[in-house]
């Protein structure tokens, strides 16, 4: 699931707190993600990749899984039109500023 959506909570008492709720919840599925699989999503990133003669910069981009469905599947990722798994990553570093 993309870190952008979810399931609203419509039951949650006061004016936004199903909404806070609901952003509280994705961030914590995101860092999640982020920490299972060494990786920062919606940050520009710098990645060296194995077999790959320069460092990639950019906003590092989650393929979904598409059909599979598979929670415990390696994810794809893309970054600057490449396309790679997380074993090709050899190191990833979140830019400054």
């Amino acid at each position: 699931m993309p870190f952008d959506q979810g399931q609203f909570d419509f039951d949650a008492p006061g004016s936004d707190a199903g909404w806070r709720r609901w952003r509280e919840e994705l961030e914590r599925q995101q860092q999640e993600f982020e920490s299972r699989w060494g990786v920062r999503l919606g940050k520009r990133v710098v990645v060296s990749l194995k077999d790959h003669a320069k460092p990639l910069c950019g906003m590092l981009e989650w393929i979904d899984r598409g059909k599979s469905g598979d929670r415990n599947a390696p994810p794809r990722f893309r970054l600057r039109g490449l396309e790679f798994g997380h074993e090709e990553i050899e190191s990833i570093v979140e830019e400054e500023g």
